[in-house]
């Protein structure tokens, strides 16, 4: 498993974020895409149709999420797991 760590702008955005891409009890995720990306910022939309913004350290590292969460819905990579600790998440994929 290689875990990816995210620096955001604070702890609140760092459990949004590990909270948005965790597993759910049917083994899904329910990211269905990021909806934009502007500056820090990345809005990621789930399959219910809502989106919610996370706030990230800086341009690159929001970059580095936008990157992954393409990945991740054209089935490239697979989340296995989230947490954060502080201003910083984690999300743990499967080998």
């Amino acid at each position: 498993m290689k875990t990816i760590k995210f620096e955001c702008d604070d702890r609140y955005e760092a459990e949004k974020l590990a909270g948005l891409v965790s597993m759910q009890k049917d083994n899904t995720v329910w990211v269905a895409g990021v909806a934009a990306s502007v500056g820090s910022e990345v809005v990621i939309q789930l399959k219910d149709r809502s989106s919610h913004a996370v706030v990230l350290k800086d341009k690159e590292t929001a970059g580095r999420l936008k990157s992954l969460l393409v990945d991740m819905v054209k089935g490239k990579i697979r989340i296995h797991s989230s947490a954060f600790s502080g201003s910083l998440a984690e999300i743990i994929l499967d080998d």
